[in-house]
């Protein structure tokens, strides 16, 4: 299988991988889309879902064909296949095995507990995440939220909540 990303309108990302599912079904019956959502507190202590990577949805398809890629670019929402639509390029390394760890946990992220220190790893202890490991970017105790950086997306941030704080040593 080879495993790739498309960049979506943004706030279309849940309609596009059912869109996606659904017109590829038939034809590709191997291909499978991926959107990954996490959960979130607002200032006020409510929580709610919010997409990890807002934009994009990956997939997985035997092959990249022409007919699959003309058959994505028909389906709303879509923009292009990163890093682009005359380029297509295969998630390999870290992030292929950083993507197939998500997809391990699910598509539905609830709270995680987290071992950190600013500029230092992360290490997710407990909940959907556990096991994996990243490097923080920013720390806010305040909303008790972490910025890290992914093998995926290097140069892109994501922010996670946590509940549990313990500095490594």
């Amino acid at each position: 299988m080879e495993y790739y990303c498309a960049m979506v309108m943004t706030g279309a990302e849940k309609s596009f991988k059912q869109e996606a599912e659904k017109a590829t079904r038939e034809s590709f019956p191997e291909s499978k889309f991926f959107y990954f959502e996490r959960k979130l507190r607002t200032n006020q202590g409510k929580y709610f879902d919010a997409p990890l990577f807002p934009g994009y949805v990956f997939f997985q398809t035997e092959k990249l064909s022409d007919d699959f890629f003309l058959l994505l670019k028909s389906i709303k929402n879509f923009c292009r296949v990163l890093h682009s639509n005359q380029d297509p390029t295969k998630l390999l390394g870290a992030a292929l095995a950083e993507l197939q760890e998500y997809i391990k946990k699910g598509e539905y992220w609830g709270l995680s507990k987290v071992e950190f220190q600013e500029g230092k790893s992360v290490k997710i202890i407990s909940g959907p995440l556990m096991g994996l490991e990243g490097r923080i970017y920013k720390i806010n105790k305040k909303k008790k939220r972490i910025t890290i950086t992914s093998a995926i997306f290097p140069d892109k941030k994501f922010d996670l909540m946590y509940e549990d704080i313990r500095v490594i040593e």
